[in-house]
């Protein structure tokens, strides 16, 4: 089988397909990814890669929105707003559709998978007459943002073969056909030898976007405010340059660079994080609680959603106070149903029986 993986230029938008990826490539099956060069140059080693995206600025979202103001309310809120992520992600599309269609007709994939915000491939999959995958990635409905995306496009009249879903049922049912979850993080360093055993208190790990640059986010500064009153270790994944350099960091906070998330949280016994799918489903395969910041594009959604799940603490960046942080550790309910939910995902269709319906579209 011949399979043609397409990605935005985001890697927290292809990243999640690359398990299922790897997979195929594994199996014998031909696999090409496309993506924008930063994608690209993190993945040309672990398989066939071609670039088919411009990079994505921040000021792409700010001027998509800037005429819009409901749709940036919503972007603000956090809501997962289809709408939204469609006028943010058309021009991404617009500019990616012939290099995608060209990157097909050269490949001559027999099955074309893609991830909600690159509509385009489905264009590729229509005019190669071959079947296109939809393959979700978060907790939203991807298909809502694929579809008015191709509306956007003009071609409304194009849907894919299938759905994939890693969205556990118990917090949200996406469309599609089941699959279990897997974590992907290219190869690094191995962990520091302290963080790769087990530490004689709590530890928390604290991730940032990886879409904020250098920046230090806002929840970020009220962890470094609380992190005293609270009888644990505090762990901060790619810390800001600020954050990096001070010596002044309360004695309870220590620092490490990029890291494979799951092999971090094998020593963890919670996650702090901005809400982004990658790191809510990092925390939910380990079985870890988690307090979630309602945030910008879908981390609203997704903070709400483990909250009422109970999985974890929904808390606004700035309120984030030593005592919702000690109920993160303390909590026996927290821990309770975020190991139900790691065991409702183990229990998920494997890549294996995926591939084998994956072949039966060909």
């Amino acid at each position: 089988m011949r399979v043609l993986f397409v990605g935005g230029p985001l890697i927290g938008h292809t990243f999640p397909m690359l398990p299922l990826a790897l997979h195929l490539h594994q199996a014998g099956h031909e696999v090409l990814l496309g993506s924008g060069d930063e994608v690209v140059t993190a993945l040309r080693d672990l398989l066939p890669v071609v670039t088919v995206a411009d990079p994505m600025s921040v000021r792409v979202p700010i001027q998509a929105l800037a005429l819009h103001p409901v749709a940036a309310r919503n972007a603000l809120r956090g809501s997962a707003d289809p709408e939204v992520a469609a006028r943010v992600f058309i021009s991404v599309n617009e500019r990616m559709a012939a290099q995608v269609v060209t990157a097909a007709q050269r490949f001559a994939p027999e099955l074309i998978v893609h991830e909600p915000f690159a509509a385009a491939a489905a264009i590729a999959a229509d005019r190669l007459n071959v079947p296109a995958v939809l393959h979700n990635i978060g907790l939203d409905y991807g298909h809502e943002v694929n579809a008015r995306l191709l509306g956007r496009l003009g071609m409304p009249h194009i849907s894919d073969t299938a759905d994939l879903s890693v969205a556990p049922p118990s917090i949200v049912r996406v469309p599609g056909w089941p699959m279990r979850y897997m974590p992907f993080s290219t190869p690094g360093p191995p962990l520091p030898e302290w963080l790769a055993e087990p530490p004689s208190r709590p530890r928390i790990l604290v991730t940032r976007s990886t879409m904020l640059g250098d920046g230090r986010p806002t929840f970020l500064k009220s962890v470094l405010r609380a992190a005293p009153d609270v009888d644990a270790e505090f762990v901060i994944v790619r810390p800001d340059s600020d954050t990096g350099r001070r010596r002044d960091l309360p004695a309870n906070i220590r620092t490490v660079g990029w890291t494979d998330l799951s092999d971090a949280l094998r020593t963890c016994t919670a996650m702090i994080n901005h809400g982004g799918a990658g790191s809510v489903y990092a925390a939910l395969h380990a079985g870890l609680p988690q307090i979630l910041t309602p945030d910008t594009g879908d981390r609203g959604w997704n903070a709400a959603l483990i909250d009422r799940r109970g999985a974890g603490i929904s808390v606004p960046p700035r309120r984030i106070d030593a005592d919702h942080i000690t109920r993160l550790i303390t909590d026996p309910r927290l821990a309770t149903a975020a190991r139900e939910v790691a065991a409702e995902m183990a229990t998920m269709p494997s890549f294996e029986a995926i591939t084998a319906r994956l072949l039966t579209l060909l």
